[in-house]
């Protein structure tokens, strides 16, 4: 043992004067040996060999006693529920944690030891226990897939948005589908939305911003150093937190000051993968060449390819500059000693001259290349030419390196390192323990922190290989996320930067998380191989925001067969630990390559996850569960789920139109075209369809811009419902019901990236198809309100206010209009409607006239005016200047077909050249359903007056419309009597937006909850009452105003039940809460 540590002393020594590099390749050798060595041991044992167990024992003579931390520890990862029992029971706290800051809940949660895990909840275990890297339980749970626990952490209060050191939520790290659905339902129940999600993702640079702002309004020194000589400034730039970087910047902070390790801000931004912070602080005046105590520049610790190449990009033109000034200042000194002796002169600049100076300069450095790129370079420059092969040979090693020869040469480099050094012990198990600060609430806190990277012990029942696999592995929560580091960095390697890289073309997302190396410490990296990357290929990054969600590999040296368990041995850098800990910990790889699923939540398209439609949320979807549970036979306070969620008028129990139906069924089967009980006018309607269909089918494909005699039969109809206002049916697009002609219209509009975004402003409440398809397309959501107080009425002075801050963040570009309202029911009056056309014509914007209910006005004194209309009735003015686009549908209004599908798009001022765009975009989709044309065809096209059906058509239609209007009438008479229910008219729509008024326990008890307070009050409704509805905040609504959606399409009998359930739910609701 002594000669072993003596070789461990000089080693530690050699190694002390070897580069990052270098030291990452002995560490990887020294845990192969280490490795080997273990499971040696592991092999003998289970041989029996007696000889050595003897020895052992004979060595083996001191007592050790261990402190509770570790014996509790210890007895929970071998499921010892008995002893953990004892111990908790002789009064050891469920709450003792490691060096780590491991408990013992956290180790049962990675091992499902579900008993355990409820016998210590049992004893007041802390469930929501971070350990140093933020880790909680669940997080854990969630990993490795153990369903069942999940739940139990969730009964016992764990907190779904716990966020770790990488920025991940339990639900991140989850790829079980049994685990991530259970995680998604709670977290909709919950009433989590995105926003919140984002908020507490950002929430400790916000806090880090905030405290620093509050210094810098103190007057505090911004550079002041902690022990370890780390300023705000490295933490930032180790973490990446460009906000609080560029305004330590901006407040003068110091690039250049040095910590304890000589390392730079800069140094920091390199070793962790921070592209951006690079760019920032060289921007700044950093220094590239500044060494640190071990001789390292910032490229010398950076091992991150695509950081790396931009570090050597920007030496690369910094060294040009230099040598430009130099030469330009052995001018100045030759023209000076002509000049002879003068007073130096010193001038104060402002902030105009500085940036005129800096422009001059940026100016300079361009001549500086453009002439470089005429003259060949001297002979000389041997510092510049081993730049360029250095970025040469990196961007080829990128390009088309082979993983098996850079895996033989780091061999062969191990194997050099090894022989310097001499054969060593193998058995040796290095560990670091080095303090360390952590920036948490906004405030630094001393932390230690200890990574043991001893091999887990091994059952010792099998031989060989089979001696390291057990039937459940116990690792620690340390190993489960340097696995997934593992894994990340294996899955998604960063793509070859171009040759040679420029500033202007680096991707601004940083690379995946760098890699470094302690002195003391030994690991094992098993290389990762290149592989061939497309230009169009996602990759993730630490600064993406959604970090991936990986599946655990155990290594496959150690792990040949048998059960694979969740975890290896891998030291992980977190974004969040404190400077110390970062610059101690190394990440390394012990694992193979991931081979999961192709499409994962993290790979997948990041705006689909952003998209919300809460018309069909968490509401209905416990709704859908309600309706079972009642077939199922359970005992509820109701026999029926009454969905007044949503508009869909036959399913609420509307009769179809008779004409409508008779003709779809000519269509389906022609040979009812001989059947003499339908009415002659409905075989002419279906005889024109089908000639008009290819092979007389409406089974067949039609023309991607729609049935051309349908479109004319909708050209007519706008131009009779306008008063003669001509319509061209190619202006006409048929669509799969309004949605998909709103979407393809936003898809055309929607661009730029930053400030450049296209905005597009959304009416407050909206209807959440807009919303949905802003988040999908990557567009910024502009938001105005409608007033409450004026029946929802729209003021363009509050257009005019949400246009004018948009426009410091984005590009709004387009306004959309709903009219009649969803869902609030209010009815545009013509005044109203100038004013935004006069709005957007001033303004520049794109009008999306969304008339989808103009058949449903019930108030006395209300119109439906088209925007089309009253444009063209403005003048030439506008009428030939503001761009438009209108959509109907046949869902709404009499007809109530929605699960038909059928739509069109009318197009106003469209340039030609984008139009042609626009029927390329709509060709792609083939085709609107043929059956959905014919239903729209019959909509524009009724029967007349002196047809057979023309009468019951018309009997039906206005009963319809009638009955309507009397439940509009009846909804907000009932609503307005009952306390704390405010309902204004329905005007038109099909929908009810009453305000409610909830007491302040009741919007206590929904934060508790984890779910907002309207959510909260529908979800309690349809428990009690079975009754489905929308919350207002689901549709947006100001701040401290509560609301709900309710459709009044139900028959009128059961809608008075309706009512009257709301209203009795509602006062006792209030009383049970106040």
């Amino acid at each position: 043992m002594a000669a072993e540590h003596g070789e461990l002393l000089a080693e530690m020594a050699t190694i002390g004067r070897l580069s990052a590099t270098e030291r990452l390749k002995h560490a990887q050798k020294r845990r192969a040996q280490q490795l080997k060595a273990w499971a040696q041991m592991e092999k003998d044992a289970a041989r029996g060999s007696r000889a050595k167990a003897d020895k052992r024992k004979k060595t083996r003579t001191t007592k050790v006693t261990f402190p509770n931390t570790i014996t509790l520890l210890d007895a929970a990862a071998r499921c010892d529920l008995e002893e953990v029992r004892e111990l908790l029971n002789s009064g050891v706290s469920p709450d003792l944690v490691n060096e780590d800051g491991l408990t013992a809940l956290h180790q049962c949660c990675i091992d499902d030891f579900v008993d355990v895990v409820q016998c210590l909840l049992d004893a007041g275990a802390n469930v929501n226990a971070c350990d140093s890297e933020l880790w909680t339980p669940l997080h854990a749970a969630a990993t490795c897939g153990h369903t069942g626990l999940v739940q139990l952490l969730i009964q016992a209060g764990a907190d779904l948005l716990a966020v770790n050191a990488d920025g991940n939520m339990p639900y991140d790290l989850c790829e079980d589908e049994a685990t991530l659905e259970l995680l998604e339902m709670v977290m909709a129940e919950q009433g989590i939305t995105q926003d919140r999600i984002d908020e507490c993702r950002g929430a400790k640079e916000a806090a880090m911003l905030t405290d620093i702002q509050a210094l810098i309004q103190s007057g505090a020194d911004l550079n002041a150093q902690d022990d370890n000589g780390a300023t705000l400034l490295h933490i930032a730039s180790s973490n990446g937190y460009m906000s609080v970087g560029e305004l330590l910047l901006e407040h003068r902070a110091q690039v250049e000051v040095k910590d304890s390790d000589g390392w730079t801000p800069l140094h920091a931004a390199a070793c962790w993968g921070q592209i951006q912070m690079v760019e920032l602080l060289v921007a700044h005046g950093a220094s590239l060449n500044t060494k640190s105590v071990l001789e390292e520049t910032p490229l010398d610790v950076c091992v991150d390819e695509e950081v790396r190449a931009k570090l050597m990009d920007l030496k690369h033109k910094h060294d040009a500059i230099m040598k430009s000034q130099d030469r330009q200042k052995g001018t100045l000194q030759r023209r000076a000693s002509s000049a002879g002796s003068r007073g130096k002169v010193v001038r104060r600049v402002s902030v105009n001259e500085r940036s005129s100076l800096y422009r001059r300069e940026h100016h300079k450095e361009a001549m500086v290349w453009q002439e470089r790129g005429r003259q060949p370079e001297p002979q000389d420059d041997d510092e510049d030419r081993q730049t360029d092969n250095e970025l040469h040979q990196h961007a080829t090693m990128v390009a088309g390196a082979d993983a098996t020869s850079r895996l033989e040469e780091l061999e062969a480099a191990d194997r050099k390192i090894v022989s310097s050094l001499g054969n060593g012990g193998t058995s040796v198990s290095l560990a670091s323990s080095v303090p360390g600060e952590l920036w948490i609430g906004g405030g630094l806190m001393d932390r230690s922190a200890s990574y043991q990277l001893s091999p887990a012990s091994g059952s010792g029942d099998g031989e060989g290989a089979d001696s390291m696999t057990r039937e459940k592995s116990h690792h620690t929560l340390a190993d489960l996320k340097r696995q997934r580091a593992a894994a990340k960095l294996n899955k998604y390697p960063a793509p070859a930067p171009p040759l040679p890289p420029t500033v202007e073309e680096q991707p601004s997302s940083t690379a995946a998380e760098a890699t470094t190396t302690q002195a003391q410490t030994a690991v094992h990296l098993t290389p990762i191989p290149v592989e061939e990357v497309s230009p169009s290929q996602v990759y993730f990054t630490q600064a993406s925001g959604d970090p991936p969600l990986l599946k655990l590999r155990a290594p496959e040296e150690e792990q040949p067969n048998n059960k694979e368990p969740c975890c290896g041995l891998i030291e992980g850098i977190q974004p969040t630990m404190g400077w110390r800990e970062r610059r101690r910990v190394v990440r390394a790889v012990n694992g193979v390559p991931h081979r999961g699923k192709v499409l994962t939540l993290d790979n997948m398209n990041p705006n689909v996850k952003r998209v919300e439609y809460a018309v069909r949320g968490p509401i209905v979807q416990r709704a859908v569960q309600i309706e079972k549970e009642l077939k199922e036979g359970a005992k509820k306070p109701f026999t029926e789920v009454i969905r007044a969620n949503i508009g869909d008028a036959h399913a609420m129990g509307q009769k179809p139109i008779t004409f409508l139906r008779q003709v779809l069924a000519l269509c389906a089967y022609p040979e009812l075209l001989e059947d003499n009980k339908f009415p002659e006018d409905a075989k002419q309607r279906a005889r024109r369809i089908l000639e008009a269909c290819g092979g007389h089918s409406i089974g067949a494909y039609s023309a991607s811009q729609g049935i051309e005699c349908v479109r004319q039969d909708v050209a007519r109809y706008i131009e009779k419902r306008d008063g003669g206002i001509p319509s061209n049916p190619d202006n006409i697009y048929l669509s799969t019901g309004a949605s998909d002609a709103i979407v393809t219209m936003l898809k055309l509009l929607v661009r730029g990236e930053g400030r450049d975004r296209t905005g597009v402003m959304i009416s407050i409440p909206q209807y959440p198809l807009y919303s949905a398809a802003v988040a999908d397309l990557g567009a910024v959501q502009v938001s105005y309100y409608l007033d409450e107080d004026k029946c929802w009425g729209l003021d363009v002075a509050e257009l005019r206010r949400s246009l004018h801050e948009a426009r410091q963040h984005c590009n709004p570009r387009v306004l959309c209009i709903i009219n009649p309202g969803n869902p609030t029911g209010q009815v545009q009056s013509r005044q109203c409607i100038e004013d935004v056309i006069r709005f957007a014509k001033e303004e520049h914007l794109f009008l999306m006239a969304d008339e989808v209910y103009q058949d449903n006005i019930y108030a006395e004194g209300c119109q439906f005016h088209s925007f089309k209309k009253v444009l063209f009735e403005m003048g030439p003015e506008y009428s030939s200047a503001v761009e438009m686009a209108s959509f109907h549908s046949t869902s709404k209004c009499y007809m109530g077909e929605c699960g038909f599908r059928g739509g069109y798009m009318e197009v106003i001022n469209m340039d030609p050249q984008v139009k042609a765009q626009l029927t390329k975009l709509v060709s792609v989709r083939l085709c609107p359903p043929v059956p959905g044309q014919a239903l729209l065809d019959l909509v524009v096209n009724p029967p007349q007056q002196d047809e057979p059906s023309y009468a019951t058509f018309m009997k039906e239609r206005t009963a319809v419309l009638a009955d309507l209007a009397e439940k509009a009438r009846l909804t907000e008479q009932i609503f307005n009597t009952v306390p704390g229910i405010t309902c204004n008219p329905v005007q038109g729509a099909m929908y009810t937006f009453p305000r409610i008024t909830l007491p302040q326990k009741a919007i206590d008890k929904a934060k508790e909850e984890g779910t907002v307070p309207d959510m909260f009050y529908c979800m309690k409704l349809l428990e009690e009452e079975g009754i489905c509805l929308v919350p207002g905040s689901g549709f947006g609504q100001r701040e401290g105003t509560f609301h709900f959606r309710m459709t009044i399409l139900p028959p009128t009998e059961k809608l008075k039940v309706v009512l009257q359930k709301i209203s009795d739910f509602h006062q006792r609701f209030t009383k049970e809460f106040s």
